[in-house]
């Protein structure tokens, strides 16, 4: 197998959802990127980076300062590596609407309001910055799942859009700045899918392409179609000669899944870039990008997604044998390829085609509502406890034992944590409170394990990066272990008689897809990554 001749191989980081690598995190980021053969780092940055005259953009979330940029950008050019910006330009900017300054540019969700001035002012004021730190003279300016555009503010104040003609008259006018920065554009291709193609979803292999919305995307701007699914290799290169009908010269991004929890899932992305990188061989995709997304909360360390990262550079380079990819893997970072892949085991194996994710959920879980308790296998405790003796000898490793400890202290917690809220409620139904007093001492012992998980974690974070966002995860680890206690004192009331019943453990478990017919389905892992819809039935505010 050759090399692929690319233009740009390039890893995103992203720096929005909650974690903001520090400075000297992605100088050694960079490094490793360099190191492993990518020519391209790219930086997801939603409101966290500084806009001159806009002190709220980005306010209290760890934005870099121009200066930072600078630093960073010119490290990434001596050692031979682009760094692009990747921003948003019209969605997934939500940040930034909790403060009045930008009430005026609001459309509705995450949205940017289309048409209106002052939102141009504001994305001239991102070029700006974007001018005066960055090296590079491309960008990617977003535009993704903004499905609810003109529906907001834009409806009250106009009406009824095209949804067409207003999404491509908005890129041609940021297309325009960008044009007088001296910029050239990339953007993901979703709605431009959706509206080339009529299709209700992103993903219609070999679907017919309205060619007038072909003809009004601008000459400077590239599509980027992002599939991070392990897609067979006929679905995948359909989607891409598609993409090759809407714009030629599209760029792909796949991705590694760290966004699911504390840890990666390695080996369903190893799978599903192997196909994806195969079909770019076959496309002629010169530009190729692996994402690395901080969904819910940003959990996850990027480099536990070392195996991936380093499996698609030894793919463009034309090596997919995998001992050989193994071997060279030990060589470089002084531990194994499988030692690395214990990662997987924390969210558990892949299962029929798909992944799971089930160490945050089975943390989370309340252990008197139980939300979740319908999907605990009898097989769990003896699951974690494998992945805690496992992990446990890695703990030590010099460079990476840190990730490891904090996979380590995650196993242990949710080995002792998983089905006690299942042993509590059969205890209740039984009568036996002797049994409860003891499942309150147990719950007891499992906060400790929480806060030792915490701490574990803490430490990884605040090496990797700033500390803004860790109150989230403060607010919902501390609030995880002031909840065990509170059930803890609520079984010890039942058991004195200071009360007489425990209603959450009085209520019928359902299963938690709502299925009315079927209240209780198979005992069996599930993806299951939202912490508000984990932890309560009910509404929270900090979802993210």
């Amino acid at each position: 197998m050759k090399k692929m001749n690319l233009k740009r191989f390039c890893c995103m980081i992203d720096c929005s959802r909650n974690a903001v690598m520090n400075i000297k995190t992605l100088k050694q980021w960079i490094d490793v990127c360099a190191d492993m053969g990518y020519n391209s780092v790219m930086l997801y940055t939603e409101d966290t980076y500084e806009i001159e005259g806009h002190p709220y953009f980005g306010y209290a979330r760890g934005r870099y300062t121009k200066a930072e940029l600078k630093e960073l950008d010119a490290y990434a050019v001596s050692r031979g590596i682009e760094l692009i910006p990747f921003i948003q330009t019209l969605a997934h900017i939500e940040g930034i609407f909790r403060w009045r300054d930008y009430a005026p540019v609001h459309d509705i969700d995450d949205i940017l309001m289309c048409g209106e001035e002052r939102t141009y002012e504001l994305i001239d004021a991102m070029f700006d910055t974007l001018s005066e730190c960055f090296t590079t003279r491309t960008v990617n300016v977003g535009m993704d799942e903004a499905h609810n555009m003109g529906r907001g503010k834009y409806f009250d104040l106009y009406g009824e859009s095209n949804h067409t003609e207003l999404l491509l008259s908005h890129l041609n006018r940021v297309a325009e700045i960008a044009e007088r920065h001296g910029f050239e554009i990339c953007m993901w291709s979703d709605m431009y899918f959706s509206f080339a193609t009529g299709a209700g979803n992103y993903f219609k292999p070999n679907a017919e392409v309205d060619p007038r919305v072909s003809e009004l995307i601008p000459d400077s701007a590239s599509l980027i179609y992002w599939d991070y699914y392990k897609r067979t290799r006929e679905d995948c290169t359909g989607m891409m000669r598609v993409h090759e009908k809407i714009k030629p010269d599209f760029w792909y991004a796949g991705g590694v899944w760290t966004w699911d929890g504390w840890s990666t899932q390695n080996r369903y992305s190893i799978e599903a870039l192997k196909n994806s990188l195969s079909c770019c061989r076959e496309c002629g995709v010169e530009n190729i990008i692996v994402t690395l997304w901080g969904d819910g909360g940003a959990e996850c360390s990027a480099f536990e997604a070392l195996p991936s990262l380093f499996f698609a550079a030894e793919y463009v380079r034309g090596n997919s044998d995998l001992e050989s990819i193994k071997q060279k893997f030990a060589e470089k970072f002084g531990i194994s390829f499988d030692e690395f892949m214990l990662f997987d085991q924390v969210t558990r194996e892949e299962k029929e085609a798909f992944y799971l994710s089930p160490s945050k959920y089975l943390l989370y879980n309340d252990p008197l509502i139980g939300l979740l308790d319908t999907t605990v296998p009898d097989s769990c405790r003896e699951d974690f406890a494998e992945v805690a003796r496992l992990v446990l000898p890695l703990t030590e490793n010099e460079r990476w034992g840190y990730l490891f400890k904090t996979n380590y202290r995650l196993a242990l917690a949710v080995a002792a944590k998983c089905d006690v809220g299942i042993k509590i409620r059969a205890a209740y139904k039984a009568g036996d409170r002797s049994a409860l007093a003891e499942y309150a001492g147990e719950l007891r012992k499992i906060r400790d394990l929480v806060y030792d998980f915490y701490l574990a974690f803490e430490g990884q974070w605040m090496r990797e990066n700033k500390p803004f966002g860790f109150e989230v995860q403060d607010i919902r680890l501390g609030g995880l272990m002031q909840r065990l206690l509170h059930c803890a004192d609520r079984l010890d009331s039942y058991v004195s008689g200071e009360c007489d019943g425990i209603e959450e453990l009085e209520a019928e478990l359902l299963d938690v897809h709502g299925t009315r017919d079927n209240p209780v389905g198979e005992r069996r892992y599930l993806r299951y990554n939202k912490w508000p819809e984990i932890v309560t039935a009910g509404n929270l505010a900090i979802s993210r």
